[in-house]
């Protein structure tokens, strides 16, 4: 076997020998394309189907459809020739990705459309749509595990002189959890602030509270975060 140093990697005959310098059609150039748009357009409607952020930002989710379609652009210019490679190993390097992630669920997708557009780049059109359809299928679960147990911030008002102990009480028994995330005392009131989880979408308590005159104010609010397990 024949004997090759460091030098030998770029000597163009060596590159040409290992790579045979393929070239794609135009045909092969559209196929790939298009079933990254595909694809890409299947994760868009995935991302926008379980999205569960405060704002969606349609941007970010055609920037997931046009990721993988690049992606694939670049593996289909770099695979096979190995100077392309390392250049662009090189040129990428020096992004820096400066828009923060705001929900880590997001950098999945990030990572998917990438994912899909260097399987498609390569011609594994397997990986990419069989691998798509588990990815669906983990996060739906998930997902519709999450909107179940769907968690609010509960904010009390309770005036001096009313015993707080007795509203919280009340509240206990109309949903279906319960967490005491902070207490503040002021001159006026003492503001209680809860982590709750209804029954169903039961907000009835609410105005019985406030009728009875047993609140000065009480906010029912969507929380992001995730229903703490006790």
């Amino acid at each position: 076997m024949e004997q090759l140093n460091f030098s030998d990697i770029f000597n163009k005959s060596f590159i040409a020998m290992q790579s045979g310098m393929e070239r794609y059609s135009a045909v092969e150039i559209v196929i790939n394309l298009g079933v990254s748009f595909i694809v890409g357009m299947f994760i868009f409607y995935v991302y926008k189907k379980t999205f569960q952020g405060v704002l969606y930002q349609r941007s970010f989710n055609v920037s997931l459809i046009t990721v993988s379609m690049v992606i694939t652009l670049i593996i289909m210019t770099i695979s096979g020739n190995l100077v392309l490679s390392l250049g662009m190993v090189g040129a990428l390097s020096i992004v820096r990705f400066r828009t923060p992630i705001k929900d880590p669920l997001d950098l999945v997708f990030i990572f998917w459309a990438i994912t899909v557009g260097i399987a498609n780049g390569v011609g594994y059109f397997n990986i990419s749509i069989i691998g798509s359809i588990v990815m669906t299928l983990v996060i739906l679960i998930m997902t519709r595990r999450q909107e179940e147990e769907q968690p609010y911030l509960f904010v009390l008002q309770v005036p001096n002189g009313m015993d707080s102990s007795i509203v919280i009480g009340e509240v206990k028994k109309s949903v279906e959890r319960y967490m005491m995330k902070s207490n503040t005392i002021t001159v006026d009131y003492e503001e209680i602030t809860a982590e709750v989880r209804l029954k169903g979408d039961d907000t009835s308590f609410i105005r019985r509270l406030h009728e009875e005159n047993k609140v000065l104010k009480a906010t029912l609010i969507t929380y992001s975060g995730d229903l703490a397990q006790v």
